[in-house]
């Protein structure tokens, strides 16, 4: 029987950093109006069958998004909305709203991995589809520059654990269309969600023939990324996408991990109402 579990130990770390944060704020900044924004679009992305294969897919889904005062649902991230502000994937509540500081918390649905998306996968079984929590603290100081803390949780105890990642970012607008955006991350996983996504049973050593492997918690990955953002008008806007990322401590130790480094693109297109 799962254990239903919330949030982490570490998952206060993002909350408590925006509570000490608070009081050096000026000011709450204004309330924005409440209105509705929404998009439908189409994305696709080419990379990596899982963390640390070898061989690459390409993924074709639909892009949608709709906000209402804090709260947004989205499929897609944040190129879909006109605002120059992240979303989170999911269903997602701003809980801290100012001009240098915002806290969400979301939930959103993630498909896990089957065992059919690689050879290489062939007798591991499936990881189980599960709703990860996110609580995410982003900090934008004077400057270009934003930085960001987020931990989620697999709250219904399906065996992904939780995983926590810290990022900084900075954009350049490069005509009044066109923004370049730069991001690095890097990502550390917990006992459950290392052992699900990197680790081998003996039953699966079996299985597969590869050698029995408990990672434990560690680093995940570090990833670079460059996304180029451009409105047509009002009503469409688009983006292209690559980035880089690296197994890193006891990720990069996985028999799975065929190759520790891989590379992804991927491109976008959103009509906004």
């Amino acid at each position: 029987m799962h254990r239903l579990s919330f949030f982490p130990p570490a998952c206060g770390l993002p909350l408590a950093l925006s509570l000490l944060a608070a009081p050096a704020l000026a000011q709450v900044e204004p309330a924005k109006p409440t209105r509705w924004e929404g998009a439908i679009g189409l994305v696709s992305s080419y990379g990596p069958s899982y963390f640390g294969a070898e061989d690459y897919r390409v993924r074709l889904g639909p892009a949608g998004f709709l906000r209402y005062g804090r709260i947004t649902i989205s499929g897609s991230g944040g190129f879909t909305t006109r605002r120059d502000d992240d979303v989170e994937r999911g269903v997602a509540a701003r809980l801290i709203d100012r001009d240098t500081l915002d806290v969400s918390l979301s939930a959103r649905w993630t498909n896990g991995r089957r065992e059919s998306n690689s050879d290489r996968l062939s007798g591991m079984g499936d990881i189980q589809g599960t709703v990860l929590a996110r609580l995410r603290t982003q900090w934008t100081p004077e400057g270009p520059w934003r930085y960001s803390l987020g931990v989620s949780t697999d709250i219904l105890g399906n065996g992904n654990g939780w995983i926590a990642d810290v990022g900084v970012a900075r954009e350049w607008q490069l005509s009044p269309q066109t923004k370049l955006h730069a991001g690095a991350s890097v990502s550390f996983g917990g006992d459950s969600y290392m052992q699900s996504w990197y680790g081998v049973t003996p039953e699966q050593s079996a299985r597969t023939g590869y050698a029995v492997y408990t990672p434990g918690n560690g680093l995940r990955d570090a990833s670079l990324g460059l996304t180029l953002r451009h409105e047509f008008n009002r009503e469409w806007g688009g983006f292209l996408s690559t980035g880089v990322s690296t197994q890193l401590d006891t990720a990069a130790g996985s028999p799975l991990v065929q190759q520790r480094t891989g590379w992804s693109v991927g491109t976008g297109l959103a009509w906004r109402f």
